[in-house]
């Protein structure tokens, strides 16, 4: 089972204490809503787990890799949509590439986009698009941990429902962390929601 455990832990930037003693644990697979108000680490949160950051005091342990879909979408400009997705698994043969290729294509297209859409580089998709596409490689990794940091902020209501329904599904094999300004989006959702309280 995927587990994390914050015991204590202690962050700052500069004079800026971001956390001060944060004890928490997520176990999976499952789906756990970061939540709290702007500022309170909700991204920091993400950072240290996927080892961007370190923390001042305490401990962090993680039992598995971890896959990560940044508020910066991070493609890769010369890799088609399609691409950008499947580069995150090592195929052993022609037809476990045929096979992955496929899957992330079905994913793409329950995203919201379309073939033609796939085989787009990124500067040819929008904003939205490319948000979706950094989602799906995140889900599609094969790491047994994903971080996903505010992965609906540039969607519509009918996109936002389209990318909640594919987490909901990936959560159920994979330890999902999702941060979010907007919880009222994922109610409904079955998840555990995680509330970080600011120092400010």
């Amino acid at each position: 089972m995927a587990e994390i455990l914050f015991d204590s832990l202690s962050f700052s930037y500069g004079k800026k204490k971001v956390f001060d003693g944060l004890s928490l644990s997520f176990n999976g697979p499952g789906l756990f809503l970061v939540t709290g108000p702007s500022g309170c680490g909700k991204t920091t949160l993400l950072r240290l787990i996927a080892g961007l950051e370190k923390p001042s005091d305490g401990v962090l342990s993680i039992s598995d890799p971890v896959s990560f879909a940044f508020q910066e979408y991070r493609l890769f400009p010369g890799l088609s949509a399609l691409q950008n997705v499947t580069c995150v698994r090592d195929p052993r043969s022609k037809e476990e590439s045929a096979q992955n290729d496929a899957e992330a294509l079905a994913l793409l297209i329950s995203l919201g986009l379309t073939r033609d859409d796939a085989r787009l580089t990124p500067d040819a998709l929008s904003g939205g698009m490319k948000q979706r596409v950094s989602l799906a490689r995140a889900l599609f990794s094969p790491h047994p941990i994903k971080l996903l940091d505010e992965v609906t902020k540039e969607l519509d209501r009918t996109s936002v429902d389209l990318v909640l329904s594919e987490i909901e599904r990936v959560s159920a094999d994979s330890l999902i962390l999702f941060s979010t300004h907007h919880p009222e989006d994922c109610d409904g959702l079955p998840s555990t929601r995680i509330e970080l309280p600011s120092l400010t």
